[in-house]
């Protein structure tokens, strides 16, 4: 089973970001549909052992935080566009979190660049105009108050997500 470790996103911020993707939706840029956006903490891969996962991520202990998706950029750079995202800013609370998670798994080292994937870019374009528009743009705030180990089934329409468990966080 192929799974990830993700912070669910409010929907009324889901809908801003695919509205502001819709502004650079072309030929070559796939978009990430609104129901399958999310803020990915660990991408696990396949899995044989859930329960296991489970267990571990349990025992994570976290208050709850603000965090605010603000501004947009690129992955790998402005040269080779791979993927579109929106920043997430935390006061370091989500990598805080994103460290406990990989603590739990065994991932630790492992980097972490906390975002809300807007798009996938499959061959050249020149995005500058929109990176430079919406670089420092605030889209809005939640409270992030749990995060959820996902099942990923992929499929000819694109990935289908499950949540099979939810953690919470403590109020704080």
């Amino acid at each position: 089973m192929r799974v990830f470790v993700a912070v669910p996103v409010p929907l009324q911020l889901r809908q801003k970001i695919a509205a502001l993707g819709r502004r650079i939706e072309q030929d070559g840029i796939s978009l990430v549909h609104e129901e399958n956006m999310h803020l990915t903490l660990k991408f696990i891969g396949e899995a044989d052992d859930v329960a296991a996962i489970t267990r571990k991520l349990s025992g994570i202990k976290f208050a709850r935080f603000g965090c605010t998706l603000k501004g947009v950029g690129v992955f790998p750079n402005e040269d080779y566009v791979k993927v579109v995202w929106a920043g997430c800013e935390s006061g370091g609370k989500l990598e805080s979190l994103a460290g406990q998670v990989m603590a739990a798994l065994g991932g630790e080292g492992e980097r972490f660049s906390a975002h809300l994937t807007i798009a996938r870019v499959k061959r050249k374009k020149d995005l500058s105009q929109f990176l430079r528009k919406y670089a420092d743009r605030e889209f809005g705030s939640f409270e992030v108050s749990g995060f959820s180990l996902i099942q990923s089934v992929l499929g000819p329409g694109g990935p289908r997500y499950s949540e099979i468990a939810s953690f919470r966080g403590e109020n704080g």
